[in-house]
C-alpha cells in the first residue's frame, strides 16, 4: 500500500490518499505513521480510500485507532471514496459510525 498525505497550509490537518491493500502487511507502518502525526499536531485526518482494494481485520483496526486517537482531540476521522469489498467491511464492522463520510454530490435532474 502506498499513502501520500497532502497538508493544510496551517499543517494540521491532512488528506492521505491510499492506493492498494490496506491489510496485516501494510496497516501497522500506516497506523503508526497516522498515529505519530496526530501526536506531533495533526487535528483533523481525511483518509481517501477511493484506491483501496482490499482491506482486512488489521486494517479495520488501523482505522478504528486512528478514529479513537482523533476522537480524544474532539474530532471525527474523515472518509472519502469507500466503496466494494472495503466499504462492506466497515459496515459489518460496525466501524462506519466512527467515521465522519463524505459522499459524492448526486446531479439533479
Amino acid at each position: 500500500m502506498e499513502w501520500t498525505p497532502k497538508l493544510s497550509p496551517s499543517g494540521d490537518e491532512a488528506e492521505i490518499a491510499l492506493v492498494g491493500d490496506y491489510d496485516l502487511y501494510h496497516a501497522p507502518l500506516f497506523s503508526a505513521f497516522v498515529l505519530g502525526k496526530i501526536e506531533g499536531g495533526w487535528n483533523r485526518v481525511s483518509l481517501n480510500l477511493s484506491g483501496v482494494s482490499y482491506l482486512d481485520s488489521t486494517g479495520v483496526g488501523s482505522i478504528i485507532r486512528i478514529a479513537q486517537a482523533l476522537r480524544k482531540k474532539g474530532a471525527k476521522l474523515r472518509c472519502r471514496g469507500l466503496s466494494g469489498s472495503p466499504r462492506r467491511v466497515l459496515e459489518m464492522s460496525n466501524v462506519i459510525a466512527l467515521l465522519e463520510e463524505d459522499r459524492p454530490e448526486r446531479a439533479s435532474s
